[in-house]
């Protein structure tokens, strides 16, 4: 004979467990789209490494960027791609934009050096409403993030906005 007993509430000391470690990973994973409080952060230091490091690693042997870019990176995450595009345009800017506070921190922390040589800007701002005037950006990037963005069709005219057009 099994262990049945329920407690008041008709639940079983197990399916209360289950439910509070399904709240835990659903916030977990809800964290990924806007890192906020403790778990935002243990996500964000998460960006800057394993697949997301490898994909990005992929997608940016793929583009051309020249040494004077101005490179826009929508939901900079942890910071880690906008030292990478640093790296590549030497004298051009890269300007990362999130709009989690925890990933705008962590992403400045990263790129200190490079913000502080006026090489880099890390801003809070949303794809929806990107704080840029027309033809801003020769390459704006946008890793592992679109499908959160809230009206996909909206933030690519809001990208195709800002990135120069070559007529």
């Amino acid at each position: 004979m099994g262990y049945r007993h329920t407690w008041k509430f008709g639940f079983l000391p197990s399916e209360i467990i289950s439910r509070q470690i399904m709240g835990l990973l659903s916030k977990f994973f809800n964290n990924a789209r806007k890192p906020e409080g403790f778990l935002g952060k243990i996500m964000v230091n998460g960006m800057n490494g394993g697949g997301h490091a490898a994909m990005a690693n992929w997608a940016l042997a793929m583009v051309t960027i020249g040494r004077d870019d101005q490179i826009l990176d929508i939901g900079c995450g942890g910071g880690a791609n906008i030292a990478q595009l640093l790296q590549r345009t030497l004298r051009g800017t890269v300007t990362g934009i999130d709009f989690s506070p925890v990933s705008v921190r962590k992403s400045t922390k990263v790129n200190a050096k490079a913000i502080q040589e006026g090489h880099c800007k890390v801003l809070e701002g949303n794809v929806a409403n990107l704080p840029f005037d027309e033809s801003s950006f020769d390459v704006v990037t946008a890793f592992e993030t679109i499908y959160f963005w809230p009206d996909i069709d909206h933030c690519f005219n809001e990208v195709k906005k800002v990135l120069y057009q070559v007529l």
